[in-house]
């Protein structure tokens, strides 16, 4: 198994892109040409943009889904093995950026005493990008820096 989507699944989803795109340019095409005089031969721009706009947003958008998570990641092809297959990649992007906020994020354990008995307490600790100072985690700027978070 990859960890790179194919080339196929690119293509498909740029294709699913522009239909989105087409079909969003046509649905809204009609509140531009209303005031124009009637092309379509008896049938009123009001009455067969939208319809076409919308069935190209709907096609794009599963277009996209497939190309993005595959036939079976989608759902299109009920095999619980080549979904696993096709959802590696997508699986992998996610949980990297997940990943990528967890890397900022520092857990510090504070030993407090209570009483003669040592209690544990877990304080999160969030790092700035900037200066990459250890910051409580309800903090809105950075201690160290000044900097937003």
């Amino acid at each position: 198994m990859s960890n790179k989507i194919s080339d196929e699944r690119k293509i498909t989803y740029y294709i699913g892109l522009v239909l989105m795109i087409i079909g969003f340019a046509l649905f809204m095409s009609v509140f531009f040409v209303s005031a124009m005089p009637d092309f379509w031969g008896g049938f009123s721009s009001f009455m067969i943009m939208p319809p076409i706009g919308m069935i190209c947003m709907i096609v794009g958008r599963i277009l996209m889904n497939i190309g993005a998570k595959g036939a079976a990641g989608s759902g299109l092809v009920l095999d619980p093995e080549k979904a696993r297959e096709d959802l590696k990649p997508y699986s992998s992007a996610k949980g990297g950026m997940i990943n990528d906020t967890i890397e900022n994020i520092d857990i510090v354990k504070d030993i407090s005493k209570n009483r003669g008995e040592s209690q544990t307490k877990e304080i999160i600790k969030i790092r700035c990008k900037d200066c990459g100072a250890l910051n409580d985690e309800d903090a809105r700027f950075c201690k160290s820096c000044g900097r937003e978070i």
